[in-house]
């Protein structure tokens, strides 16, 4: 996952559905350095890079401080 300040790899799980006119919604989870899960919900936006090369644009949308666990949103 890529975030303003850095890069990292991260655990994820992703729910993906079908959106209006093809487009791809879906939410989900990512693990990681707490830390880093901190810096990437303060960032907001994100770019999660999936095992395949596809480079999804995320909101995370919620995390604990001090937790290692993130949520998100697709862009």
């Amino acid at each position: 996952m890529k975030i303003t300040r850095g890069e990292e790899a991260v655990a994820f799980s992703i729910l993906l559905t079908g959106g209006l006119g093809g487009r791809k919604t879906g939410k989900g989870s990512l693990t990681g350095e707490p830390e880093f899960m901190r810096e990437a919900f303060r960032a907001g936006e994100c770019r999660l890079t999936l095992d395949d090369g596809v480079a999804l644009n995320i909101a995370v949308v919620a995390h604990t401080d001090g937790g290692d666990t993130a949520y998100f949103e697709l862009r």
